[in-house]
């Protein structure tokens, strides 16, 4: 699993963390971008994606997710396909992919995405 920790934009708040990367036990790019509350409230998510099997098959559709939110090195992109070519897909016959294909597939975003747990579930 690769993680890019993301500098947040400028104006920002102190406790702004953005993360991408990919996510090879899923087979999926995720991305993250949250702030820390001052007090013991729960962190406001701006963003999460990518926590299913195969639900975001392209970097650049995790870099726009997070664009608004922090600078996105030039070379990012080229960084994230090439962890996913060295880190490859590692869902199918994982330990508890059945139960989490299965639970996911009724909520796949795209076709793309069942038509790949469908695969790997068999």
């Amino acid at each position: 699993m690769s993680s890019y920790t993301l500098t947040p934009h400028g104006g920002a708040p102190a406790g702004r963390t953005v993360r991408v990367g990919w996510d090879a036990p899923l087979g999926t790019y995720f991305a993250n971008a949250w702030d820390e509350p001052d007090d013991d409230a729960e962190p406001d998510h701006l963003v999460f994606a990518g926590g299913a099997p195969y639900d975001i098959s392209d970097p650049v559709t995790v870099l726009e997710l997070v664009a608004p939110y922090a600078v996105i090195p030039e070379d990012l992109r080229e960084r994230l396909l090439a962890d996913r070519d060295a880190e490859g897909d590692r869902f199918p016959g994982r330990p508890g992919a059945n139960l989490v294909g299965t639970e996911a597939l009724p909520y796949a975003r795209t076709s793309q995405q069942a038509d790949a747990i469908r695969a790997a579930l068999r």
